[in-house]
C-alpha cells in the first residue's frame, strides 16, 4: 500500500523516525544508489543499472548539453536559447551535490543509528505519536516532491508534443529528432528525469532528517517542562531525570553535527545558484511565444523555489525550536533544589545556549532571509539581460 506511512497513528502500527526515511531510501534504490551486498542473489544485476543510471544522468545528460552548445548554438532562437541555458546550470548544480552526498553518504548510516537512539527515549504513547506524526510528515514530503518535480516534468514533454521542439536540448548521436521525433522525446524525457529524481533526493535529505530532529528537540522541551512535577519523587530520581535530558541534548548535538558538512556543503551551491535559476525562468516567461511554454516555465519556476524555501523554513522553526529550549530550561523548577541539581542546570543551560544552527558553506545561515536574499539575484540576471538588450540582440541575428 503506497500511502501506508503517511497515516494517521494507531496503537497497531506506529512509525519510528527510521521509518520517515522508507520513501526517500526507496528513491534511492531506484537510481542505483544502494547496491546491495554480493551474497544477494543476482546482486550483479543492480550492479548494472548502477552503472547504467550513472551513465545518462551523470555523463549523457551533461555532455549531450555541451554538444548541444556547440552544434546548434549558432541556430538557436531566443525562445531555443533560454530553454538551453536553464538546464545545464541546473543539472550542474545537481552533479556537484551529489558528489558530495557520495563521499559524505557514511553520515546518513551514522544518523540514523542515532534515530534509533533518540526514539530508545520515548516511553510515553504520547510521545511515539509525535515520532509517528514526523515520520509520516518526512515522507508526504516526498511525494509531494514528486509530485512537483515531476509534474513539472510531464508538462515540458507535453508541450514539447505540441510545439513539436526538444524539451531540454539534450544533444543525441544515435537518434535525430528530425526523423525519429517521439523516440528521441522518449529517450529525452527518461534521461532527464534520471537528472530529477537525483534532484528530488538531494533537495529532499535535509528536510527530511531536520524534521526528525526539530522532532526530537520538541520532545526533550516536553520533558523539561515536567522536570520535577511529580512531588512523590525523591531528589535522586528528580536529578537522574534531569542527568537523562542532558544526556539527550548531547545525542541531539551529535545528530546535526553530523549532518552539518553535508548539509552546509550542499545547500551553499544550491543557494548560490538559485537566483540565476530564477532569473533564467523569468527571462524564458518574456520571451517564450506560447502559452504552453510560459505555463511550463511557472512549473520550472515552482520546482525551483521548491529546491531551498522550503529547507530555509524548516531551519527558521529550529532556531526558534533552540530558544524555546533555552528558554524552557531557564523557568524550569530548579531554584532552591540541591546545589548538585543546580550545578547540573547550569550546566545544561550552558550548552543548550549554543543553538544547532546551519549554515551555508560556514558563510551564511540558512534561514528565509539568507533564501529571499539569494533570490534577489534574479532581478540582476533579468535587468543585466533587459539593459544589454541581449533578447534582441539574438532576434536580430
Amino acid at each position: 500500500m503506497i500511502f501506508k506511512y503517511i497515516q494517521k497513528p494507531s496503537l497497531e502500527a506506529l512509525l519510528g523516525s527510521r521509518d520517515s526515511l522508507i520513501y526517500f531510501n526507496r528513491c534511492i534504490a531506484q537510481m542505483g544508489w544502494r547496491p546491495p551486498p554480493r551474497t544477494t542473489k543476482n546482486w550483479w544485476l543492480y550492479y548494472l543499472w548502477t552503472l547504467a543510471v550513472f551513465f545518462f544522468v551523470f555523463i549523457f545528460v551533461p555532455n549531450g548539453l555541451v554538444m548541444t552548445g556547440i552544434k546548434e548554438f549558432k541556430d538557436f532562437t531566443t525562445t531555443d536559447l533560454f530553454t538551453y541555458v536553464q538546464v545545464p546550470v541546473n543539472t550542474n548544480t545537481c552533479i556537484m551535490k551529489g558528489i558530495i552526498v557520495f563521499f559524505m553518504r557514511a553520515r546518513f548510516v551514522k544518523a540514523q543509528k542515532m534515530m534509533d537512539a533518540m526514539d530508545r527515549r520515548c516511553i510515553k504513547i504520547e510521545e511515539k505519536n509525535q515520532v509517528h506524526r514526523a515520520a509520516a510528515l518526512c515522507n508526504r514530503v516526498v511525494i509531494i516532491y514528486h509530485g512537483i518535480y515531476f509534474g513539472y516534468l510531464s508538462l515540458a514533454v507535453i508541450g514539447a508534443l505540441v510545439i513539436r521542439k526538444s524539451p531540454f536540448c539534450v544533444y543525441n548521436p544515435l537518434v535525430n529528432a528530425n526523423d525519429h521525433f517521439y523516440v528521441a522525446i522518449t529517450i529525452e524525457a527518461v534521461t532527464v528525469g534520471g537528472v530529477i529524481m537525483a534532484n528530488l533526493i538531494l533537495d529532499v535529505y535535509p528536510i527530511i532528517y531536520v524534521v526528525v530532529l526539530r522532532t526530537h528537540m520538541g520532545l526533550l522541551t516536553q520533558r523539561i517542562k515536567e522536570l520535577r512535577s511529580d512531588v512523590d519523587k525523591g531528589e535522586d530520581q528528580h536529578l537522574k531525570e534531569l542527568v537523562e535530558c542532558v544526556k539527550d541534548h548531547k545525542l541531539i548535538v551529535e545528530y546535526g553535527n553530523a549532518l552539518r558538512p553535508m548539509i552546509s556543503a550542499t545547500m551553499f551551491i544550491q543557494l548560490l545558484s538559485v537566483g540565476l535559476l530564477l532569473g533564467l525562468a523569468a527571462l524564458s516567461m518574456q520571451f517564450y511565444n506560447t502559452a504552453i511554454e510560459r505555463f511550463v516555465s511557472g512549473a520550472y519556476t515552482i520546482a525551483i523555489l521548491s529546491q531551498t524555501f522550503p529547507f530555509c523554513y524548516v531551519c527558521e522553526q529550529l532556531s526558534s525550536d533552540c530558544d524555546s529550549l533555552t528558554n524552557t530550561l531557564f523557568h524550569s523548577q530548579w531554584l532552591g533544589t540541591e546545589r548538585r541539581y543546580k550545578t547540573t542546570m547550569l550546566y545544561f543551560i550552558q550548552n543548550a545556549q549554543q543553538s544547532i544552527l546551519f549554515t551555508a558553506g560556514g558563510i551564511f545561515p540558512i534561514c528565509l532571509n539568507t533564501n529571499i536574499k539569494m533570490a534577489k539575484f534574479a532581478f540582476s540576471v533579468v535587468t543585466i539581460v533587459n539593459k544589454m538588450d541581449l533578447a534582441e540582440k539574438f532576434r536580430r541575428e
